[in-house]
């Protein structure tokens, strides 16, 4: 696996229900999306980024940076479709999803992502963890996923799980970003929503209904997945307490 193997894809789309017009929303002097691409960009293992927007405002954002940018149909109801709908015309063979919305500070994260795949001949998804205060396991906003003895995806869910009636169980926080191999990404995008999926509200759950098996890797770098106002506050803050405000 290559850099030139590997096209990373960052979908932003405009509306959100729970925080409009999040992409652009001002985060220490600079809109969400231009974070989101700046760390992107920094990832050793990828050798060409594109953003999948719905909304000509949100390319405007990143253009200074030197990013590709595609605009895709407003009617696309998930960023994975986004990237499925790009992915149809590349011809690199690995593709990374990831989320306009998750912070990271660099591309470590994202090369952990790839290291996956490459270290797992057998799994064409890939996928991110990292251990969660147990304060937050109940959130629903925030994704939690239970793993096998060998490290793949048993199931992903909003509600706290594992139960663990001792309460000492770490509970793990999945992380939305995804790197896949190419056709596997289309043959997901081309199946209908399952019955689990639309229970939960995670399409994720679209591949393990379908027995595909999603290799995860624990990532202990910071990121922040901003889904509400509070979230766009919370990592501002982060970023001035840690001197990262700045850009660098």
């Amino acid at each position: 696996m290559t850099p030139k193997q590997v096209c990373g894809i960052i979908p932003a789309r405009l509306r959100s229900s729970r925080f409009p017009q999040k992409p652009l929303a001002l985060i220490a002097g600079r809109p969400l999306i231009e974070w989101v691409v700046r760390g992107c960009l920094r990832a050793k293992r990828v050798g060409r980024w594109i953003v999948a927007t719905d909304d000509r405002r949100i390319a405007d954002a990143v253009a200074h940076l030197g990013v590709e940018t595609v605009m895709t149909p407003a009617r696309l109801k998930s960023g994975s479709d986004r990237v499925a709908h790009i992915a149809r015309t590349l011809t690199e063979r690995w593709i990374v999803n990831w989320q306009g919305d998750e912070w990271l500070p660099d591309g470590r994260p994202i090369d952990r992502l790839l290291e996956a795949l490459a270290d797992d001949k057998q799994a064409s998804v890939a996928t991110l963890a990292r251990p969660l205060a147990r304060t937050e396991a109940e959130n629903p906003n925030r994704v939690k996923v239970v793993l096998s003895r060998t490290g793949r995806a048993l199931y992903f869910s909003r509600a706290s799980i594992p139960h663990d009636a001792s309460g000492t169980t770490p509970t793990l926080l999945h992380l939305g970003a995804y790197a896949f191999e190419r056709q596997a990404l289309l043959r997901f995008a081309s199946w209908p929503m399952t019955v689990l999926e639309r229970q939960e509200r995670l399409e994720q759950l679209r591949l393990l209904e379908h027995d595909v098996p999603i290799v995860v890797r624990i990532c202990r770098v910071q990121t922040f997945g901003v889904d509400t106002p509070a979230d766009a506050q919370h990592l501002e803050t982060y970023l001035k307490r840690t001197g990262r405000a700045g850009g660098r």
